[in-house]
C-alpha cells in the first residue's frame, strides 16, 4: 500500500490547538459534535454497525496518530474485528468520504509538523519555567 488513510477533516475533531501544551501526535480525547451528528442524515442513515465502525474503529483509532489509521491488519486486531469485515467498512467509509487517502510523502510531512510544533511547544515552556 502506497497511502495512508486517514479521517476526512481530522482537526476539525482536535481540541487541542497548536500552541496548547498538550498538542501532541496522539491525542487523549477528541471532539465530536453531537448536535451535528444527528442531523446529519449521511451520518444517521448509516447501519448501527457502520457508525460504531467510524467512531470507535476509526475515529477512536485515528486519535492515536494524528487521524490515521494504522494498516489495515493492525487495524482489525486492534478492535479485534475480522480483517475482511474491516475492508469492507473501510471501503465503505472511503467511498462515502468519511475517510479519505493520503500519500506516504503527505503522511511523512504531516508526521514531521507535528514533531516540530511539539518541540517549539516544549521549547516555549522551558522558556516560561526559566
Amino acid at each position: 500500500m502506497n497511502y495512508k488513510i486517514r479521517v476526512t477533516n481530522w482537526n476539525t475533531h482536535q481540541h487541542y490547538k497548536k500552541k496548547n501544551k498538550n498538542f501532541n501526535n496522539e491525542q487523549p480525547w477528541f471532539m465530536v459534535y453531537g448536535r451535528k451528528l444527528l442531523r446529519d442524515m449521511k451520518f444517521m442513515t448509516m447501519t448501527p454497525e457502520q457508525r460504531d465502525f467510524l467512531i470507535v474503529g476509526c475515529w477512536a483509532v485515528g486519535s492515536q496518530d494524528n487521524g490515521f489509521l494504522p494498516p489495515i491488519e493492525e487495524h482489525a486486531f486492534w478492535i479485534r474485528r475480522d480483517l475482511m469485515e474491516v475492508q469492507k467498512l473501510t471501503k465503505f467509509l472511503l467511498d462515502e468520504g468519511w475517510l479519505e487517502t493520503w500519500s506516504e510523502d503527505e503522511y511523512e510531512k504531516i508526521q514531521q509538523e507535528q514533531i516540530d510544533i511539539t518541540y517549539e511547544n516544549q521549547i516555549e515552556r522551558a522558556r516560561g519555567i526559566a
